[in-house]
């Protein structure tokens, strides 16, 4: 009788469970890694992908190059509908890791290329996206001196970045900040170079639209502390003196430990903003070949050169942003949030570039390497 009422149960418990009946079988399609959208001089759109060719081997299926396919629409959708016709097994981009824009399109509406992939219940929401110094096809095509797929060098690429504080990780859904009138995006800037791709700084946005200015590399760096997205190493170059010789002398490297900001919005009156933004940093020492740490009298004025030349950097980040009409530190945010009947009075494009920015870096030695 006990056995009946186990054999029972078991029973029911089977008839519950559901079968693969969504699976999607490899063999029957074509996984998309990377992806890249370019502007034609006739206005169309050519959508560039890679498909991974895998190989089994000792240590398992490994991806081993990239097979390249392009097409050319009026949308997106339509593209996607030429490359299927093109290739052996359906289009799949589910495991996409890498979406890429040239930049001629990415100044008309970026959003455009990546609705695709976001209206698709199976599509990837966290890829990494980046803007094509010129075409993304190019890029796409190269031969790597490397010895590994297109999606794997790529991911390589950002992840290096990442960890660098040179781009921000991404986390979420990017079409997200698209309808957020308080902020503005940033995406690494992606360069193709004879065998090889490198970032080369952060392309700034207006809302969906690529403003065709960016940060540079060192920029980059210091705007990502200021928006409080420090990530594992933060090396910044700093220039100390002016007339050394040899030339770097002029330089020393240092390494960000730790940084905290602080940001404070004023907008009690819809004819005056002002922005307050304080960033302290404790930073090591990676390279001085002037040696300025032999006394505690030299390296509190080093401290005061390095905090200086960060705050003049910090200050110019924010005119380049300020002329680009791009919101990239969401003080726009802040005012939805802290200073509502303000924002319901304004246009905050019209706005944001009188805003008034007072910017101070402090930084502080805490560590000299293995020299004391």
């Amino acid at each position: 009788m006990k056995m009946s009422k186990v054999l029972l149960l078991a029973g029911l418990c089977v008839s519950l469970l559901t079968g693969c009946w969504d699976q999607n079988i490899l063999k029957d399609v074509k996984l998309v890694m990377t992806t890249g959208f370019d502007l034609t001089s006739d206005g169309k759109v050519m959508n560039t992908i890679t498909i991974p060719t895998f190989k089994g081997g000792g240590e398992g299926t490994k991806e081993t190059v990239s097979h390249v396919v392009s097409g050319k629409g009026d949308t997106s959708r339509d593209i996607r509908r030429e490359i299927n016709l093109k290739i052996s097994g359906e289009f799949d981009a589910s495991k996409l890791i890498v979406l890429l824009v040239g930049e001629e399109f990415a100044k008309q509406d970026i959003y455009s290329g990546l609705d695709v992939f976001y209206r698709d219940p199976r599509g990837s929401l966290v890829a990494n996206v980046a803007v094509v110094k010129g075409q993304a096809a190019d890029l796409l095509n190269l031969h790597l001196k490397e010895k590994s797929s297109m999606s794997e060098y790529l991911n390589g690429v950002f992840e290096s970045a990442q960890v660098n504080t040179v781009i921000p990780r991404q986390t979420r859904p990017m079409f997200s900040d698209f309808f957020d009138p308080g902020t503005d995006i940033v995406l690494p800037l992606i360069e193709a170079q004879e065998k090889e791709a490198q970032i080369i700084g952060l392309a700034m946005f207006n809302g969906r639209h690529y403003t065709g200015h960016y940060l540079t590399l060192q920029e980059s760096i210091l705007y990502m502390l200021m928006a409080n997205h420090k990530s594992k190493k933060a090396w910044i170059k700093v220039k100390v003196d002016e007339n050394q010789v040899p030339q770097r002398k002029n330089f020393i490297y240092i390494n960000v430990l730790k940084s905290k900001r602080e940001l404070k919005v004023t907008a009690q009156n819809p004819d005056h903003f002002s922005v307050n933004l304080r960033l302290d940093i404790k930073v090591e020492i990676l390279e001085d070949s002037e040696d300025h740490l032999e006394s505690e009298e030299k390296i509190n004025d080093l401290n005061n050169k390095i905090s200086q030349e960060m705050t003049k950097n910090a200050n110019q980040i924010i005119k380049k942003m300020q002329k680009a009409n791009s919101d990239s530190l969401s003080i726009g945010r802040q005012i939805i949030a802290f200073h509502h009947d303000t924002w319901e009075k304004i246009n905050w494009k019209e706005e944001y570039q009188n805003v008034n920015f007072e910017v101070k870096v402090d930084a502080k030695i805490t560590k000299h390497g293995i020299f004391n």
